[in-house]
């Protein structure tokens, strides 16, 4: 069925809509949440929108793509563009040392905290705090510590589809034998990945940097008290 001119206007203006929506939206939006945006329309006329959409984004003029995976759709910059643009996004402000703190989880993602702080001192308990204020990962009650993961936040923050293409693009991790053996008490071991290769952009290096490495270390967080084990920030759902 041919479409009148208003019709016409008003699928340009949806188009828009749904292309603005995607683009401020922190998160991949589902296809109902775009259809409710849109004034309760049905789901094919969403997948009409973005497969419009998909076509506009002409790799040969955009720097930007249409992805959708999952019902859930999100623009994001083209990867051979990631490293040139890297710097200008969020979370630029990271400082090394935290940066570092949040290489490790996502290297060993999921990780607890505990094996976190043998690899990177008491300071981590503060990292963690501030990297679930920043809401790049989230964590749950683990027995007598928490297990942390990294979330879809961080994935989006750093132009990555999943950990594993973060663990791709890290550098060569230390060996087994590099790594002292009086932080590798669990059974599974932890690394501490080189990240001068990382995919992360927004290093900012202090003029002292920490190395956020401690002699105090607690073998065990059950000699914490609850306000060190735990953070007062709710956690993000991630």
């Amino acid at each position: 069925m041919d479409l009148n001119t208003n019709e016409i206007g008003s699928a340009s203006r949806d188009l828009a809509l749904v292309e603005a929506a995607l683009f401020l939206s922190p998160q991949p939006m589902t296809r109902r949440g775009l259809a409710k945006l849109l004034g309760g329309v049905q789901l094919a006329y969403v997948d009409q929108l973005l497969d419009e959409l998909a076509t506009e984004l002409d790799p040969s003029a955009h720097g930007i793509e249409l992805v959708v995976e999952d019902g859930q759709a999100a623009l994001r910059v083209r990867a051979e563009l990631v490293e040139q643009v890297a710097h200008l996004a969020p979370q630029q402000d990271i400082p090394r040392p935290l940066l570092r703190t949040l290489a490790v989880i996502a290297y060993n993602h999921p990780m607890t905290q505990a094996d976190l702080v043998r690899v990177r001192g008491n300071k981590a308990y503060s990292h963690v705090q501030e990297l679930l204020e920043r809401r790049l990962i989230r964590a749950e009650d683990h027995g007598k510590t928490l297990l942390l993961h990294v979330t879809k936040e961080f994935l989006q923050s750093f132009g990555l589809r999943s950990v594993e293409e973060f663990r791709f693009h890290v550098a060569a991790a230390p060996s087994a034998d590099e790594m002292d053996d009086t932080e590798m008490e669990t059974e599974e071991r932890v690394t501490e990945p080189d990240i001068a290769e990382a995919p992360l952009p927004g290093e900012t290096p202090t003029e002292d940097e920490e190395d956020c490495e401690s002699s105090e270390i607690p073998d065990d967080e059950s000699d914490l008290s609850e306000d060190e084990k735990h953070t007062d920030e709710e956690v993000p759902n991630g």
